[in-house]
C-alpha cells in the first residue's frame, strides 16, 4: 500500500516553509506564547535538530508514497539515537485529503521496521494534549506514556 521514500531537496524546502509555522501555531496555541515568539522557537528548532538539511546524521525525513495512487500522501520525520537504541519521532503528517484511510497506520508500521533495521529497541514521540486524533492512533500502536507535562494559564 504504502512505501516511505527519501525527501529530495527540493521537498526539503517547501517542508520546512511548512513546518515552521504550523509548529509555531502549535507552540503559541499550546503555550500561550505570542505568535511571533513562537515563530522564533519554531525556526530555532528547525536549525538545531536540522543544521545540515537532508544530510544531517541519524535524521530521516520520508514522504509517505502511495504508490496505487502514484501519490505522495503524508510524511514522516524520525531521528535515531545509537548511545540509547531509540528513535525519535519528531513528524507524522497525513494530507488532509488521505485522512482516515489507514495511512498514518501503515506508515507507523513501517517506521518500526525500519527502526529494528537500524538496531533501535524503541520509539519515543511527544504529542500535544489537545491532539486527540493523534493520542488516539499512538495508542492504537500500542504506545504508552512515559511521563506527563502539564501547565495551567493563568
Amino acid at each position: 500500500m504504502i512505501k516511505l521514500e527519501k525527501m529530495k531537496n527540493n521537498e526539503f524546502k517547501k517542508y520546512l516553509d511548512f513546518m515552521v509555522p504550523d509548529y509555531a501555531k502549535d507552540i503559541s496555541n499550546n503555550y500561550d506564547l505570542p505568535m511571533d515568539k513562537a515563530m522564533e522557537e519554531s525556526e530555532l528548532m528547525m536549525k538545531d535538530l536540522l543544521p545540515d538539511g537532508l544530510s544531517t546524521k541519524n535524521q530521516f525525513l520520508l514522504n509517505i508514497y502511495d504508490h496505487a495512487l502514484n501519490k505522495k500522501v503524508g510524511l514522516l520525520w524520525f531521528n535515531v539515537n545509537k548511545d540509547i537504541n531509540r528513535a525519535f519521532l519528531y513528524h507524522i503528517y497525513i494530507e488532509e485529503a488521505y485522512r482516515q484511510n489507514g495511512y498514518a497506520t501503515k506508515a507507523l508500521e513501517e517506521l518500526q521496521v525500519r527502526v529494528k533495521e537500524l538496531g533501535m529497541n524503541s520509539i519515543a514521540l511527544s504529542v500535544f494534549g489537545g491532539n486527540e486524533n493523534a493520542l488516539r492512533l499512538y495508542k492504537k500502536m500500542g504506545y504508552s506514556s512515559s511521563s506527563i507535562s502539564m501547565h495551567k494559564l493563568l
